[in-house]
């Protein structure tokens, strides 16, 4: 027997750009890279004799850095193509959603095996609230990364940027608590990539959606009856 007719896959929409998509594995990458390197840094757990051990911490540190500065650069230009990328009109779409009661609950409801899920952008409201979040740990993970650079890097970009980041140090309480406002970071990440990647797996099984496909292939994918909602959705409204 054949799939009823409201269960037919429609043809695959493009959603991301291939910018965003490559951003997004960098990200995923540097983010892994920067809190082992980071573990190591705060608790060295490899030794070896005589002072090579100290070359081995200094290697470690070297690519904390320039995963540091990797992360700084993606998340500068994340941030610019969230606002004026191909993408802008569905991400900033879902800004309709986040201060809207009415999609809150038909979030939540779907979530709870309550009817589906329907979004303005390409986000629903707690998805967009997560990614903001996550966002905001970036730029804290960053500011907090420099200023304990410039503690140590006194020259080139350490010199540069040496007084606006002392100024930060400032606002932040001083180096104890740029430190472990730069761990709570880390922690912010390791709670959420195991939810995040469970979640796209649950999402992309409970809605029928190419959850788990758009970030490596651009496109998503919607069933029929999705496509006859939202016409009737329109029809309505065309009535009043």
């Amino acid at each position: 027997m054949g799939k009823p007719e409201e269960e037919i896959v429609e043809h695959p929409s493009f959603v991301y750009s291939s910018i965003n998509r490559i951003l997004h594995w960098i990200r995923a990458i540097v983010i892994i890279g920067l809190i082992v390197t980071g573990f190591y840094i705060a608790e060295p757990f490899l030794t070896s004799q005589g002072s090579t051990d100290k070359l081995l911490y200094a290697e470690w540190t070297k690519w904390h850095l320039i995963l540091g500065f990797i992360l700084i650069a993606s998340g500068i230009l994340r941030i610019y193509l969230f606002f004026f990328g191909k993408d802008t009109k569905g991400e900033l779409g879902s800004l309709k959603d986040l201060f809207s009661l009415k999609s809150w609950i038909t979030q939540l409801k779907a979530y709870f095996f309550i009817g589906e899920l329907k979004k303005k952008g390409f986000y629903g409201p707690l998805q967009f609230l997560t990614y903001t979040a996550i966002m905001v740990l970036v730029v804290l993970a960053s500011l907090t990364g420099l200023i304990l650079y410039v503690h140590v890097y006194h020259l080139g970009i350490g010199g540069w940027l040496y007084e606006p980041m002392r100024v930060l140090e400032v606002w932040m309480g001083g180096l104890a608590n740029v430190r472990y406002i730069h761990h709570i970071t880390v922690w912010g990440y390791l709670i959420f990539l195991p939810i995040h990647i469970y979640l796209v797996i649950w999402s992309a099984i409970r809605f029928k959606h190419g959850a788990m496909d758009v970030m490596f292939t651009g496109y998503d994918y919607h069933l029929r009856k999705e496509k006859l909602e939202k016409e009737k959705e329109k029809v309505e409204k065309e009535k009043k």
